[in-house]
């Protein structure tokens, strides 16, 4: 008399009691001789039924079966191969095929997760083919693409044994060619993030060689062939090929690298100096010659006859080239191998190679560009000559030259992330304070120039410089005399725009959450009216980023300053506040929200 729901729901419990006991049979190492007279029952029981809906009512019925299943797999010596396969076929087909529940995908992809760590060859031979499979099929939805990748990346690093395996399949089916751009690129960003992850968990020489012999260097040539044979190659998955370069390149040891860099000097070095002027062709795959090269140790010996020709050829062709590709590619390697050499002595010798062929070239982009790079290379070591080259950079600015505001754009060069070169990750060289010398040289200079010049132009650079140096700084050192800061940071609210506003906006809420006392005076007065201004939709300078940003810093304020200080402002903030709760943004909107909120119940304590 019982409806089927009523059914499903005590059957799900005597499910959930019977997994109880066979967990505690698993705690048990040695073979169940007590459950094998039903071991027929048991599959019968934990056999998926087709007859049970796929929605959400039944979904802690599919949960429970699939825990069941797991128990089984893990009972020692009770399934045999030929079913233990068929049981880790059912989870795998429970992760990949689509639920209403989502929870059923999840729960079955952290179970296989749990069996890659005690099987992980069953888990090879089992349910990675299953994955790859799907992986393989036409059409497959972008979102379905990323739940798989996602579900392998973390079996992959769940256990070694599972690593290469999981690779070598992703891998190749990126170099079959049957999937679309878009999942190519995730799947090699997947690739890419599962090495970051086995490199930062096991740092293991000999099988970082045999994991690039079997990932990076198939991916490498692949894209190789692409770009030799004339085909579409989008420069975002050169990008993340190279990524992944960095990720294992960088953990291998000196002398292996040198190894792998002898072929790849042989195959890249002519095309990276060469005079042609197009982005086509192998040129389109530099960026990967580059992320190995910029990854080498200090150590490491390039396979070139003599460094200075080698940084003074890399200058020449950085200069003349028309290919921007070839142009950052080579400013790239340059920076690096400046930064990496451990003389004081060679490294000036290699810097003046570097400079001496920006005499005759005028001062086009290509000159500012190298004058960046540079500065990028030695101001992080500490060199003297990378002041030099800033202060070069800034004369172009405080001079109004055409290149100014390239100039100043390109402080986010010298004091920004790079995904491979002159970084940390890269075996960069940083010296300790570098930033703090950087910050206390530079800002006085950008101080004394705005307050000196009454051109627009240049006040308007100077402030770019002065937001790109505080966005990179640490907290530590952008308090240290933030008040000489303020008022040009206020100014760069005004007269900048997108994410250089917004870093500005970002900083000035900093200063609100350390030291509010600083900024009580021009609270009311500069701050919230330039807040205010800046979550409006229609000026263009507002992105998301600014309004965003622009909300943050109104959210924080009725925290941080008393009601008297504030109250004045309290009606103008909460009609922009009303409005910004429109915004055609979601995020947008939920930050106003919370602070139209905020603002609402200023005063009540």
């Amino acid at each position: 008399r019982m409806s089927s729901t009523e059914v499903l729901t005590l059957r799900r419990e005597l499910m959930d009691i019977l997994n109880y006991v066979l967990s505690a049979s698993c705690d048990v190492e040695r073979k169940a001789e007590c459950l094998e007279a039903d071991k027929m029952n048991l599959l019968s029981i934990y056999r998926p039924e087709t007859s049970v809906p796929l929605d959400k009512e039944y979904s802690f019925l599919h949960i429970v079966r699939l825990k069941g299943i797991t128990l089984l797999i893990l009972l020692p010596s009770f399934l045999n191969e030929n079913e233990a396969a068929i049981a880790l076929q059912t989870l795998g087909r429970a992760a990949i095929e689509r639920n209403e529940d989502e929870n059923v995908n999840k729960e079955a992809t952290h179970l296989l997760i749990q069996l890659a760590q005690s099987r992980p060859e069953q888990i090879n031979s089992s349910v990675l083919p299953l994955f790859l499979a799907a992986l393989n099929e036409d059409m497959i939805a972008a979102h379905k693409v990323a739940r798989l990748l996602n579900a392998l990346g973390s079996i992959s690093v769940a256990a070694q044994d599972t690593l290469v395996p999981v690779l070598r399949g992703l891998v190749s089916l990126v170099t079959a060619g049957r999937m679309a751009s878009s999942h190519c690129l995730a799947t090699i960003e997947t690739i890419r993030k599962v090495l970051e992850a086995a490199m930062a968990a096991n740092a293991n020489s000999e099988r970082n060689t045999e994991l690039f012999a079997a990932i990076v260097s198939p991916l490498t040539e692949w894209i190789d062939g692409l770009a030799s044979a004339n085909q579409e190659v989008p420069p975002k998955l050169v990008v993340e090929v190279a990524r992944a370069m960095v990720a294992l390149f960088s953990k291998l040891e000196a002398a292996a690298q040198e190894q792998l860099l002898n072929p790849m000097f042989a195959k890249y070095e002519a095309e990276l100096l060469s005079s042609k002027q197009s982005d086509d062709g192998i040129c389109l795959v530099l960026p990967v010659f580059s992320a190995a090269v910029c990854a080498c140790r200090p150590e490491t010996q390039l396979p070139v006859e003599s460094l200075d020709r080698f940084v003074s050829s890399l200058a020449v062709s950085a200069l003349s080239s028309g290919s921007r590709i070839r142009r950052d590619v080579c400013l790239e390697i340059m920076a690096s191998t400046l930064n990496k050499t451990k003389d004081t002595k060679q490294r000036s010798t290699l810097t003046q190679a570097v400079l001496q062929h920006t005499n005759g070239a005028g001062q086009g982009a290509s000159v500012v560009l190298l004058y960046q790079w540079v500065a990028r290379a030695l101001v992080s070591c500490n060199d003297k000559s990378g002041y030099d080259c800033v202060r070069w950079l800034l004369d172009q600015i405080k001079q109004a030259s055409p290149h100014a505001a390239i100039a100043a754009e390109g402080f986010n060069i010298i004091l920004g992330e790079h995904d491979w070169a002159v970084t940390p990750s890269t075996h960069g060289v940083f010296k300790v304070l570098a930033k703090q010398r950087f910050y206390s040289t530079v800002v006085p200079e950008l101080t004394t120039g705005f307050q000196s010049t009454s051109d627009d132009s240049v006040k308007s650079n100077l402030l770019v410089v002065l937001t790109n140096a505080v966005r990179h700084m640490p907290k530590s050192v952008l308090m240290n005399g933030i008040e000489n800061v303020v008022p040009l940071l206020l100014s760069a609210i005004r007269l900048t725009s997108g994410n250089l506003k917004a870093a500005s906006i970002r900083t000035i809420t900093l200063v609100v959450l350390e030291t509010p006392e600083t900024l009580r005076d021009e609270i009311t007065t500069s701050i919230i009216p330039l807040a205010i201004a800046s979550t409006t939709q229609s000026n263009a300078a507002n992105t998301v980023d600014v309004r965003q940003a622009a909300l943050g810093a109104l959210s924080l304020i009725p925290e941080k300053y008393p009601y008297p200080v504030v109250h004045t402002a309290r009606r103008d903030v909460l009609r922009a506040l009303a409005g910004a709760r429109d915004d055609r943004k979601r995020l947008v909107r939920q930050d106003a929200v919370k602070a139209y909120n905020k603002w609402l119940n200023l005063g009540e304590d």
